[in-house]
């Protein structure tokens, strides 16, 4: 049998069930509905009017369109961090550089903006393009490291993180500053490079159709190709993938450089989308909130802008909490942490509980159809 006809094979015995899917659903519902349980207590404690601090953390998200637009802007770099995560742990990696990627495509695609003159549509694609390779050099090393030299990706990417910061730090603040700007940040980005509003009346930029548009192709690329097999494979059991003649350090190499680049692309859509220099001088956090998109997600890319909205309405309704209430934003920290905590567990609310709970429903209902039977 063909190498492509073993890993379609072996991808099918591993397909859907909808069993799993429902239950999995369901363990995932249920940890959301417990943290927010918990979050509504902590507001009840803590605040001196908690109806209205509810109302504003469940619905003011959707109160009107513009906070409806909030929720979406906050939620496209989630998307990007979380289908940049989505591939590299398809391969069972844990490559942190997604989160300098934001800081180097958001950068580069800055400089490519003030620096490179171009048509609109050429310049756009350029900034993003850009952004994207120069992330997946530097994300290349950690994952070259880890393929050739066993070194743990977790912990060269998260150090690359900060080298990237410091460099990109300086770039701005000695190379590339605009003095007229009174602040260390770049000068400013033309129009012509800038990602336009896609919905008048809100803050939600083209940026959405791109990450929806990479997130469709990261799920054909995992279903559809040969590469993305193997990836899924080399991630699932790397001694079968090596006895079926996969290339493993290929694919291991394969899978984060092409996550980084992914996430390079956001940090570039999320700089001409939203701002107007380029003044980060910390990391911008989106890397790490990406791994806690992806586990909401179950690793599925389908799935992953739904738990990056998810992430994105809870930031949003704390955001209004907090302009309107007197309950702290950090109530939004530990529902996160609750949720992940959860889901994240294998024995709690596992799809054997569950399991056991349908089977036992399924006993009283065939005994109580018995005893209606027996009657009649």
């Amino acid at each position: 049998m063909k190498l492509k006809d073993r890993l379609v094979s072996y991808s099918k015995k591993r397909g859907f069930s909808f069993q799993t899917f429902f239950f999995e659903s369901l363990k995932t519902i249920m940890a959301v509905l417990i943290a927010y349980l918990i979050a509504i207590i902590i507001i009840l404690i803590v605040s001196d009017k908690p109806s209205e601090s509810i109302y504003w953390f469940v619905v003011g998200p959707f109160s009107n369109m513009m906070e409806f637009g909030e929720l979406i802007k906050k939620a496209i770099p989630l998307m990007f961090a979380g289908i940049a995560a989505c591939v590299i742990v398809k391969a069972n990696q844990f490559n942190l550089f997604t989160e300098g990627a934001f800081y180097v495509g958001g950068l580069v695609a800055a400089l490519i903006a003030i620096y490179i003159k171009l048509p609109a549509v050429l310049a756009v694609i350029a900034a993003l393009v850009g952004g994207g390779l120069v992330a997946a050099i530097f994300g290349y090393i950690p994952a070259k490291l880890k393929s050739s030299l066993n070194v743990n990706e977790f912990v060269s990417s998260i150090m690359l993180n900060f080298i990237v910061l410091w460099i990109g730090v300086y770039l701005i603040s000695n190379v590339v500053i605009d003095d007229a700007s009174g602040d260390t940040a770049t000068q400013i980005i033309p129009e012509v490079s800038k990602l336009k509003i896609l919905f008048s009346g809100t803050n939600i930029s083209y940026g959405l159709l791109i990450v929806v548009g990479i997130v469709i192709l990261v799920k054909i690329f995992f279903s559809k190709t040969l590469p993305g097999y193997e990836i899924k494979m080399t991630g699932d059991n790397e001694n079968f993938a090596k006895y079926s003649g996969i290339n493993v350090q290929r694919r291991v190499v394969m899978a984060q450089t092409l996550g980084i680049f992914i996430a390079g692309v956001g940090g570039a859509t999320e700089i001409l989308s939203n701002y107007h220099r380029f003044n980060w001088k910390t990391l911008p956090g989106y890397g790490f909130d990406g791994f806690m998109v992806t586990i909401i997600a179950k690793n599925k890319p389908l799935f992953v802008p739904l738990a990056a909205l998810f992430i994105g309405y809870l930031r949003a309704g704390a955001d209004l909490m907090a302009f309107n209430s007197d309950v702290a934003q950090e109530v939004v920290a530990i529902i996160q942490g609750v949720i992940i905590l959860l889901i994240a567990s294998e024995r709690f609310f596992s799809s054997s509980f569950f399991k056991r709970l349908l089977d036992n429903y399924k006993e009283r209902r065939d005994a109580q159809r018995m005893d209606v039977m027996k009657n009649e």
